[in-house]
């Protein structure tokens, strides 16, 4: 087997891990991103809509959007900080906590359906793999999200250049 080969495959299974969590989250009445919002909010509650878009190195225009579907839905709660009235603070209601529950779980089916069939040892090899890997190429002093936000940056400049043409 050769690199293209072994590379096409773990890119393919990265896709169709992203298919079923995208799925996941349609089950749940989620679109795609927001439980990751949701997650976030759990993790720093009362959090701010700056810090959650700093932190997941999205647009506030996008965060605002996603809040205000996930804030309709009955799932985040904003209020005004108390000591700066241009600031909301984001919390989970009951609701967003027991759908990101469910979400959770649907994913985690979804992870031991991936793993079906592997040893612990299986496991544990197949992550030291892919942790050597990612070394390998990981010569840049960058965060994964610091590398997102540079991809989505180059791929807006090439559709704004494409419109252009």
């Amino acid at each position: 087997m050769n690199y293209r080969e072994m590379v096409h495959k773990l890119i393919s299974t990265s896709l169709i891990h992203r298919y079923h969590i995208t799925k996941a989250a349609q089950k749940v009445g989620l679109y795609y991103g927001q439980p990751m919002i949701l997650e976030y909010i759990k993790e720093h509650n009362l959090c701010t809509q700056k810090a959650l878009a700093d932190s997941l190195h999205i647009s506030p225009a996008s965060v605002a959007t996603s809040i205000k579907r996930l804030e309709k839905s009955g799932f985040v709660k904003r209020t005004t900080d108390k000591d700066d009235v241009r600031k909301n603070r984001l919390s989970l209601t009951k609701e967003g906590l027991n759908i990101l529950m469910e979400f959770r779980s649907i994913c985690d089916e979804t992870d031991e359906e991936m793993f079906k069939g592997f040893s612990e040892e299986e496991c544990e090899l197949l992550c030291n793999y892919l942790q050597r890997l990612y070394n390998n190429l990981h010569t840049e002093n960058l965060t994964n999200c610091q590398m997102k936000a540079e991809i989505q940056k180059n791929e807006n400049k090439v559709k704004e250049e494409d419109k252009n043409d």
